[in-house]
């Protein structure tokens, strides 16, 4: 009976020391918690006194308290490559960073710039690590994406670069300055049908984006030069988005010159323009052409004459306009 109650004191003695094993656990972390709380905050409050080397004493001691801490370490790094030990600096923005690539990879990616401010293939090359690391940490982070579209395009690598364009349409649905991006591509490419098509799905998304509709009328009526017909509705559309481009403005005055389509309107579209811009030749050569198409010989002469003086000698500009000036001044 004896040893019966012996046995039953020692397993009691077992369970009731593993019970209370987690309560001490417990217990210690609280207090391990308590103290690091109470050295962030004073850290804090010495770096609002300008009491630097005390505040990063007691990070030192947050970080002997939780040395994974994450946002510990790089706040550390911080703190030495602000007072120029970059070196101890760097090392524990690096580790913060690879304990936790989806939340501080932005301090590591523009240590990278202060580090190396030129574009060099090394600084590229780790930039891209960081950001892939940090894709794959946090693949829902739309500017993790967008800091790659620059990175791997000074890489020159177009493939890769679409892709990361495409992810952020995915992410954030489809966004303009991806539509822009993607059409300069395709052109330094020479994709002409990728290239429109960038243009053209975007405005089938947002078909009041005055941006995108300026970039696809320049690109149809500069380098494909399209048909009146197919620039009259796109000209109209921009300009009640946006009626103050003289660019736009003199452009569509001159299809409607070329085509001797309602000149009034065109007289009125070149005015608007040269209203702004009062001495561009390309404007006043413009007004000048719609005024001899209308029959007003004299001022149509007085305009052009002046359009020519303001040319540079030898200019693409200058010989355009003294073409029409030939023909304006012919008898």
């Amino acid at each position: 009976m004896k040893g019966s109650r012996y046995i039953l004191l020692l397993v009691l003695c077992a369970f009731g020391t593993a019970f209370l094993m987690p309560l001490w656990a417990q217990q210690t972390e609280r207090e391990r918690e308590q103290q690091f709380t109470y050295y962030w905050y004073a850290a804090r409050q010495a770096k609002e006194n300008g009491e630097y080397d005390r505040a990063l004493m007691l990070l030192l001691q947050c970080e002997q308290l939780k040395p994974d801490d994450a946002l510990t370490l790089e706040t550390i790094g911080l703190f030495y490559y602000g007072t120029g030990r970059r070196i101890q600096g760097i090392n524990y923005i690096s580790r913060a960073f690879w304990l936790d690539p989806g939340e501080r990879w932005q301090t590591y990616y523009n240590l990278q710039d202060l580090v190396d401010p030129e574009n060099t293939p090394t600084k590229l090359k780790h930039q891209k690590m960081i950001l892939e690391a940090a894709a794959k940490a946090n693949p829902k982070d739309p500017e993790i994406y967008e800091k790659m579209v620059g990175v791997y395009a000074a890489m020159e690598d177009w493939s890769a670069t679409l892709n990361s364009l495409d992810k952020i349409d995915e992410l954030r649905g489809k966004d303009s300055r991806c539509a822009k991006t993607r059409f300069r591509i395709y052109r330094y490419q020479k994709k002409d049908k990728q290239a429109l098509a960038a243009l053209e799905d975007y405005l089938k998304v947002d078909p009041n984006d005055a941006e995108i509709l300026e970039l696809l009328i320049g690109y149809l009526s500069l380098e494909k030069n399209a048909s009146f017909k197919t620039m009259e509705p796109l000209y109209e559309r921009y300009l009640l988005l946006n009626p103050h481009n003289p660019v736009i403005l003199n452009n569509y005055a001159w299809a409607l010159a070329e085509k001797k389509k309602d000149l009034e309107k065109a007289e009125t579209l070149s005015l608007r323009a040269l209203s702004m811009e009062e001495d561009n030749p390309v404007f006043i050569d413009t007004y000048a052409w719609i005024l001899h198409l209308q029959g007003k010989r004299d001022m149509a002469r007085y305009f052009i004459r002046r359009a020519l003086q303001l040319t540079s000698p030898g200019s693409a500009e200058q010989k355009e306009i003294q073409k029409h000036y030939k023909i304006i001044y012919k008898k």
